[in-house]
């Protein structure tokens, strides 16, 4: 009894509080494992393999036997068909927040991603995978500069102990795959608000190498057009809009992870990416600990700088505690300093974020939000929550 009066307390205290990370599974429920032990893509997000589809399908407050729908869900064996010939999946998110310009925002309900995934894999050397934000259509008046619908690549790998080839229209490699798009380290702050260094659902035509066959290691290397990020705006000398890189230079995008075995029940992972177009940079170093069923700390350091225009320094820091498998609420402080060279001005942001994952039944995550954003150059602080419904398969 009494531990149910204090999951119910921590359950009522999170519907005040959460955001929409994912880094921190790898630390408290896959001891450790890459990104690939889930997720089809070497940098975790999108489409869910096998073994991720199964590691949270069963996760759930609810006993599904209280509701009489243990045999249903019991029916949801897995994603994949016909010896993993094709595999599917989706996520699709209902968030409550205010949108528009800040104080004279107003709140509303967004359908913000329902995106179907869809991989076909003929043999062992050969995947295709896609997928397409059907949201991306319904809300024209709210993307983000350089955002894209649809993204799908092609898997080209000889043997297990061989390099894979990935080639088509994805996202190069940026620091932890959070799916939080307002973490600090994808934002830089001028004199009025916040934009994205690299926006949501991001993607460009290339091709890169991936290598995983060491268990402790990943590795990356690509080479992408740098068509969309061009489309992200900075202010030259004279207060005119400029591309941040030029569209017709190619972009080189590198990520190195480690994944050491540390011993007494903990685990951890070590990595950094670089991302080069002409004289833009976005460099990034993370740092992962933890210790499975009991907590993850996370660190990222994120450093951008347009030459001669616009540097960006980043810090977040993230502790998940796990309540319960299916309660994990968290902390997150979050640091960011933007250097205006143009006009040597220089901004200091610090953010809170309190949160909590509750996945109330199975294949279903109910993520309210409190948010505190605190602008140096500004007087007082801005506070915010929104409300999230995540709906996977």
């Amino acid at each position: 009894m009494k531990k149910f009066i204090l999951i119910a307390f921590f359950a009522f205290i999170a519907i005040f509080f959460t955001v929409m990370s994912r880094p921190q599974y790898s630390l408290l429920q896959s001891f450790g494992t890459k990104c690939t032990s889930c997720h089809i893509n070497t940098q975790g997000g999108g489409v869910r393999s096998a073994g991720g589809w199964v590691s949270r399908k069963d996760i759930s407050l609810i006993p599904t036997s209280f509701l009489g729908l243990n045999k249903f869900f019991d029916q949801l064996s897995t994603n994949s068909w016909a010896n993993e010939l094709i595999t599917t999946g989706m996520d699709v998110r209902l968030q409550e927040a205010k949108w528009g310009v800040p104080l004279v925002s107003t709140r509303s309900f967004m359908l913000m991603q329902s995106t179907p995934y869809l991989v076909f894999k003929p043999s062992n050397w050969l995947t295709f995978e896609g997928q397409y934000n059907i949201s991306y259509n319904i809300y024209t008046d709210k993307r983000y500069t350089g955002q894209n619908p649809w993204a799908g690549s092609v898997y080209l790998k000889a043997s297990d102990s061989l390099p894979t080839l990935r080639a088509g229209y994805f996202q190069p490699t940026f620091g932890i795959k959070w799916d939080d798009h307002t973490v600090l380290t994808r934002q830089f702050y001028g004199i009025r608000r916040g934009n994205p260094i690299i926006p949501d659902d991001f993607t460009e035509w290339g091709a890169q190498i991936d290598y995983e066959s060491i268990s402790w290691l990943s590795a990356s290397v690509g080479v992408f057009s740098s068509k969309n990020m061009s489309k992200i705006p900075v202010k030259d000398a004279n207060g005119n809009n400029i591309p941040i890189v030029d569209s017709t230079k190619p972009a080189i995008s590198m990520r190195g992870f480690l994944t050491p075995p540390i011993g007494m029940g903990f685990v951890g992972f070590i990595g950094g990416t670089y991302y080069l177009s002409g004289d833009y940079y976005i460099g990034n170093w993370n740092l992962g600990f933890g210790k499975p069923d009991k907590f993850s700390l996370l660190f990222e350091y994120m450093d951008t700088e347009k030459k001669n225009v616009r540097r960006t320094q980043g810090l977040a820091i993230d502790l998940t505690y796990q309540l319960v498998e299916s309660v994990l609420p968290y902390i997150r402080a979050e640091r960011e300093i933007t250097r205006e060279k143009v006009n040597r001005d220089l901004y200091y942001t610090t953010q809170w974020v309190f949160g909590s994952h509750i996945y109330l039944l199975p294949f279903m995550d109910i993520l309210p939000e409190y948010r505190i954003i605190k602008e140096d150059h500004l007087a007082g602080y801005s506070a915010e929550w929104t409300f999230q419904l995540h709906v996977w398969y």
